[in-house]
């Protein structure tokens, strides 16, 4: 018997998964790496050519990436979302053994397991991973009680990787 959850996805839950996600294959953030190279070719020229113009744009635009790198990533996803009205529709999820079931507006999907590479569990909810960086979010919010999210989380392990 399939079991079935219903939901609207929000853009705030959809971030901090992909937020999530980018962590978790991602030891260090680029922003941290292009920042901190920045900062170093920026000492290495204070202390080689003392205060010149490269050494302090070099640290400037250093401190600027780090700083600024994460607001650009989130305003880009909001924009990202907001051209994408997919987003914006009911997501009817229906799972069982053979597989989970995605309705989205008028696209429909009804997938067997083994399309996902491996689920995660994030604070707010499953990332159902496949190919390289996608993933479903199904948020714990979209389940009835607890004993349907341990059920779905429970299928989900005997069926993929966990991580």
């Amino acid at each position: 018997m399939a079991e079935r959850i219903n939901f609207f996805l929000q853009w705030e839950e959809y971030f901090a998964a992909q937020e999530f996600f980018r962590r978790s294959r991602q030891t260090v953030a680029p922003e941290w790496r292009a920042g901190g190279a920045f900062l170093l070719i920026g000492l290495i020229l204070l202390f080689v050519e003392g205060m010149s113009l490269f050494a302090v744009l070099a640290l400037v635009i250093g401190v600027a990436v780090m700083i600024l790198a994460s607001q650009v990533r989130r305003w880009s996803s909001k924009h990202k979302w907001q051209r994408e009205p997919l987003y914006e529709t009911e997501h009817e999820v229906s799972f069982s053994d053979d597989g989970v079931y995605f309705r989205m507006g008028v696209i429909e999907s009804n997938l067997d397991w083994k399309y996902y590479q491996r689920v995660m569990e994030s604070p707010n909810g499953l990332l159902m991973v496949y190919g390289n960086d996608s993933f479903n979010l199904l948020p714990k919010r979209a389940f009835a009680d607890e004993t349907l999210f341990s059920q779905f989380r429970s299928l989900a392990i005997k069926n993929l990787k966990t991580q």
